[in-house]
């Protein structure tokens, strides 16, 4: 066994600085679910949730013009498995290589193209990416985690952590490959350091190649299923949602998800993927890793387009196979004060014979597979693993083990800990001083004198804090005259305005009754900084508060007054965001007046460009934007159909001026009309289902 360091190259785009503008909360909301169908009351039990992007940053600068990168790797192997680590993205497994049979047993992409589908948009498919904090797709997805390379009992292996800033927590996955095994084994154990409850998140993601006939199976059959936003308990293979057999992802018609749910007291649960020819990928996790879902993009064009554009035209196809401590991704789970959560959870390869788990009986092909599984790794093998782990996952981490750096929160964490006598993050880990960067600045300065000095207002700060331990300590400064500064009453209320209860689940503190008052002090603090120093920051944020109180003309009032400051074109965000305000209240020609004004290169921005595009559209200028579909949009969000819905309004609008009626008189005809006669080019088709009143599939 063997673990090296070194650089991989492949075509690729990395994500280029972030976007100034703080994403709250209350901009989202808290996302509650719909059941449907004879849904288990104990099952509805902690559904919902609320996700939290601050205080991270948007990434979404990024483009599709891909060109030779190099990305570090730590690679772990023995002489059956190579495990390829790539901590510059969240520590993600980019490739597991079964050196028996000369194949990747997980989707490697061959390139890094970042799209909008994470938390913090950016994000790449392939391999097994490790999510944590809050629903959706990691904030460290691309971001930099702590890399150490160490050893326990002479047996080396390989340790990825990082502290997580939205709940204050820490998570660390250990992973070995003994010699002579089969299996990689990864040991997760989360951490809630606080003194109060909190909640938490924790999907594994693996994606593994889908061939055309692959089937999932799986040591359960029961399943929530997701679709369409509805969900319902029912059991495989055949499902209300759609027809066929749905053990096999190619027989979906729309993008889709289940959640297997095992029998009660499990121990251990598997899940696994079988290609036509019989060679599967299988992972088995102890207590309480026991749930396990399947995604697919659905076999429809908008579905193989998605996997186009995450990868190359020829190696993207892929389905998920994922695995959580909660129901579903859907389910919040409470995270108890000073606490920890950890399990083991391995990963394989291996072959059956096809015709035992294909065409035949789904519940017959699991106990089939299921037995092969028991062979493979026995569950008593798996908790001795388990125990084993335990101890070395109490290994502490020296500074010169690591091999790759994480962010300097952590190590800014431990100082603030010092200074105000509190809490620890877990003494295992090490955070050095070292790490810190430009970002944590403001807030040493907050430390060490007690207040923060001011910038330039054109000056983008480096960062943004909502923990409610650092918004004490910014409400101590306050007593100091010197604080009393545009920088710190703009942080002052962005903390009040994202505070939150977050001390339960989301079923239980969405009508948290102090919500108003918080937001009251948010609005306060946000005009004071604006009159110690008009600055778009503020205003923008008082626009933002404005908009969802519902008294859009005060949000346009903010907004109005953030583009007469010569900061408003410093970043494309904010014409971007007040664009979209302008179109979603209809005032169009407002909006095309806007983007006349804006220079060259705010004007070629993906979000901008498509804020241009309706606003054309709905002034009835369709000839305007013909060129929008020749173009390549790095920014389309995962579920955006923009592009198809602004393709049809154009062909629909050129036929009513053909016929020289008016559009708006016969706007459902006229859409109706283009749909049917103008299937969209497939480049910009992203629609995630398949209507069967539309003319298009796959084959055509």
């Amino acid at each position: 066994m063997s673990i090296k360091t070194g650089y991989m190259t492949i075509p690729g785009v990395r994500p280029n600085l972030t976007d100034p503008l703080p994403k709250f909360m209350r901009m989202s909301g808290f996302k509650m679910f719909n059941t449907k169908g004879n849904f288990p009351d104990e099952v509805k039990k902690d559904l919902g949730a609320c996700t939290r992007t601050l205080p991270y940053r948007v990434q979404d600068r990024y483009t599709s013009d891909r060109k030779p990168i190099k990305i570090k790797t730590v690679t772990l192997e023995n002489e059956y498995l190579k495990a390829v680590f790539t901590p510059e993205y969240g520590g993600k497994l980019w490739s597991l290589y079964d050196k028996v049979n000369n194949r990747d047993l997980l989707m490697a992409n061959p390139v890094l193209q970042p799209r909008n589908l994470a938390i913090r948009n950016a994000w790449t498919s392939g391999g097994i990416e490790w999510n944590f904090g809050s629903l959706g797709h990691t904030y460290f997805t691309c971001d930099d985690v702590f890399c150490a390379v160490m050893e326990h009992n002479g047996e080396k292996f390989i340790r990825i952590y990082e502290f997580e800033r939205a709940k204050e927590c820490v998570f660390q996955i250990d992973f070995i490959l003994p010699e002579k095994s089969h299996c990689l084994y990864s040991h997760v154990k989360v951490t809630n350091p606080n003194n109060v409850d909190t909640t938490t998140y924790w999907w594994t993601n693996v994606a593994v190649p889908e061939d055309g006939k692959t089937r999932v199976l799986s040591s359960s059959e029961k399943v929530i299923a997701v679709c369409g936003g509805d969900l319902t308990y029912e059991k495989l293979p055949y499902l209300s949602i759609m027809e066929g057999d749905l053990s096999y992802p190619i027989n979906a018609t729309r993008s889709f998800d289940y959640f297997f749910q095992p029998e009660e007291n499990v121990i251990t649960t598997w899940e696994g993927a079988v290609d036509k020819d019989g060679y599967a990928f299988y992972d088995r996790s102890t207590n309480p890793l026991i749930y396990h879902k399947m995604f697919c993009w659905g076999n429809h064009r908008g579905g193989k387009r998605w996997q186009e554009y995450l990868s190359d035209d020829v190696h993207g196809d892929y389905i998920e196979l994922q695995a959580g401590f909660a129901r579903s991704q859907m389910h919040d789970k409470l995270f108890p004060a000073n606490s920890s959560i950890e399990w083991t959870q391995c990963f394989g390869g291996t072959h059956v014979l096809p015709e035992s788990v294909h065409d035949v009986n789904l519940h017959n092909a699991n106990i089939t597979f299921g037995n092969h599984v028991d062979e493979l790794i026995p569950e008593d093998e798996l908790l001795k693993a388990d125990e084993k782990l335990k101890l070395l996952s109490l290994e502490k981490t020296k500074e010169s083990d690591i091999v790759h750096y994480g962010s300097g929160w952590g190590a800014l964490e431990i100082i603030r800990e010092e200074k105000v006598k509190d809490i620890k993050l877990p003494e295992n880990l090490c955070f050095p001083a070292s790490s810190l960067s430009d970002e944590q600045k403001p807030w040493l300065e907050l430390l060490e004198k007690g207040y923060m000095t001011q910038d330039e207002p054109g000056v983008i700060p480096p960062s943004w804090m909502t923990s409610e331990k650092w918004m004490s300590l910014i409400e101590k400064s306050l007593e100091n005259k010197d604080a009393d500064n545009w920088l710190t009453y703009l942080h002052y209320g962005n903390m009040l305005f994202e505070y939150w209860d977050n001390t339960d689940t989301a079923e239980k503190v969405i009508d948290w009754k102090k919500a108003d008052e918080y937001e009251t002090r948010a609005e306060k603090a946000w005009i004071h900084s604006d009159e110690l120093c008009p600055n778009v920051f503020a205003k923008r944020n008082l626009a933002v508060l404005y908009k969802l109180k519902g008294d859009c003309d005060k949000a346009e009032k903010y907004y109005d007054e953030l583009f007469e400051l010569p900061e408003s074109v410093s970043d494309f965000a904010f014409a971007a965001e007040y664009l979209a305000f302008l179109n979603g209240n209809k005032k169009y020609e407002k909006a095309l007046s806007l983007y006349k004004k804006l220079p060259k290169d705010i004007q070629s921005c993906d979000r901008v460009t498509l804020c241009y595009a309706l606003s054309s559209l709905k002034l009835n200028m369709p000839e305007q934007i013909s060129y929008i579909f020749d173009r390549d949009f790095a920014a389309i969000r995962e579920g955006e159909t923009s592009l198809s819905d602004y393709w049809f309004e154009y062909h629909a609008r050129l036929l009513a001026k053909e016929r020289r009626i008016v559009y708006e008189e016969h706007e459902k005809e006229l859409i109706g009309e283009a749909e049917d006669k103008f299937p969209p080019p497939h480049k910009i088709d992203f629609r995630m289902s398949y209507n069967k009143n539309l003319k298009y599939r796959t084959t055509e």
